[in-house]
């Protein structure tokens, strides 16, 4: 008679603590979580220490905020490409900040502008040309300085602290449906959330959608 042969358990079974341990000993892969995945702790998203658990935000399995919901599990410090496939790094400046409006175009920078109809031109600049510059009249405009040093003016028009903003890889998203509840697919460029820079493409920012906690 064949000797019975006990079905196969599913891998994710053995996801134990015990587990875990044995497998970053002899290096194999272990059970680790994607980026934006619920965690309490950082050994839950990876025991190889390459992943932490953002407790900034804490839901419930309905999306409420509590302190005792969980956190996501994410990468700090990141830097453009080297987040997981699923997620992309995004650097989110301090909504507290986000105050002072200035203009893009001109912090910190001269800059020449058309004028209107009337040959007028915005506060701050005076008309001038045609000359050696350009062939017609154009406004000449002093830089700006509406931030502070320690600030960088955004895409959306304000002031924004470089000093306390934050650099993680957040879960990418098509929509509301693939985030986690509490969490919304947003688009970077506008609520202080912005793609991290690309070092090889300065100036060039292409925007992502990705999850971020609700309102």
């Amino acid at each position: 008679m064949p000797l019975y042969a006990a079905p196969p358990v599913p891998y994710a079974r053995f996801c134990r603590p015990w587990v875990l341990v044995v497998l970053a000993v002899l290096g194999l892969p272990g059970c680790k979580k994607k980026i934006g995945d619920a965690c309490r702790r950082s050994t839950d998203c990876s025991i190889r220490g390459d992943r932490v658990c953002d407790l900034s935000h804490r839901v419930n399995s309905a999306g409420v905020e509590t302190p005792s919901g969980s956190g996501e599990c994410t990468v700090e410090g990141c830097g453009i490409d080297s987040c997981p496939k699923e997620a992309e790094c995004v650097k989110v400046y301090g909504t507290d900040f986000l105050t002072i409006a200035c203009d893009p175009l001109r912090e910190d920078l001269a800059v020449a502008l058309p004028p209107t109809g009337d040959d007028e031109c915005p506060d701050g600049c005076t008309l001038a040309g045609p000359d050696d510059f350009s062939d017609v009249a154009y406004c000449a405009c002093e830089p700006l300085d509406d931030c502070e040093a320690h600030e960088v003016c955004l895409g959306e028009g304000l002031c924004a602290d470089e000093i306390t903003a934050r650099t993680s890889c957040r879960r990418e998203c098509n929509n509301d449906g693939d985030c986690r509840e509490g969490y919304e697919c947003i688009r970077t460029g506008a609520r202080g959330v912005y793609r991290a820079p690309d070092l090889d493409r300065p100036g060039e920012v292409d925007d992502v959608e990705i999850c971020m906690p609700s309102p």
